[in-house]
């Protein structure tokens, strides 16, 4: 089996300027990306998908992982990730001369993936013969039996199903959502145009340790006092592979 792994890595966020060059305990979220995947066992070669200079320069410190900068037309906030997967994937194949079996998504705002993360998920695609795996954690008070649309004039109702009277949290069904730590795709089904296809699957990951992404300002703020928390309980071997 052959396994690329992609860490996309534009420069530009509508919720955070820069985004990805925010550091965290001394590495910014692309290093982070980039050094648990150096970790991995089972990652045969490594692409950082940027638009910038100032990301490829910084990623090309550990060695040729940031080989181009990416076409204009895939680096729009439009731009989705298929197209970015399919441009990467189909350079890495032309340039090493190899077939690519699965693909690996890193995502930088997920900081605190392990390479155990990795291994599982492209373990359990191999396994399975996957389509797709995706880490997960589970919802907690935002369970989707709980949430509500509103009507202008304030009724509220059911998104999925009516909530029945007096449930409690300990009686619902676990539910689960992607939290963008890991993501594995075969590499049939990115050149289907597909990225779930028909046979995916998902592990689940710790949501007290893993269940932050950062997306907003205010997951940054909650995912800095968590590190430091962690340092200061000296616990950071839970999260941390970045040792120096």
């Amino acid at each position: 089996m052959n396994v690329l792994a992609i860490i996309p890595a534009r420069i530009n966020s509508k919720g955070i300027p820069e985004k990805n060059l925010i550091k965290i305990g001394g590495y910014t979220l692309v290093e982070r990306a980039l050094l648990t995947a150096m970790n991995t066992r089972i990652i045969d070669d490594i692409i950082v998908s940027t638009d910038s200079l100032k990301i490829k320069n910084i990623t090309n410190k550990y060695g040729n992982y940031a080989p181009f900068l990416r076409p204009k037309h895939l680096a729009t906030d439009s731009a989705g990730s298929l197209g970015v997967i399919k441009h990467s994937l189909k350079w890495a194949q032309k340039k090493y001369n190899k077939v690519y079996d699965y693909v690996v998504l890193l995502e930088p705002p997920s900081p605190f993936r392990l390479p155990t993360h990795i291994n599982q998920g492209v373990k359990l695609a191999i396994d399975k013969e996957a389509s797709s795996v995706v880490s997960l954690v589970k919802v907690g008070d935002y369970h989707p039996i709980r949430m509500k649309t509103m009507d202008p004039d304030g009724q509220i109702r059911g998104v999925i199903d009516k909530e029945p009277d007096g449930l409690r949290r300990q009686d619902q069904e676990f539910v689960y959502i992607r939290n963008s730590a890991v993501y594995v795709f075969s590499a049939h089904t990115i050149f289907a145009n597909k990225l779930w296809g028909e046979k995916p699957f998902g592990f689940e990951m710790d949501r007290n340790l893993f269940g932050i992404n950062i997306d907003e300002p205010n997951d940054l703020r909650l995912i800095k006092a968590f590190y430091q928390e962690m340092l200061d309980k000296k616990l950071t071997e839970s999260i941390e592979i970045l040792t120096n």
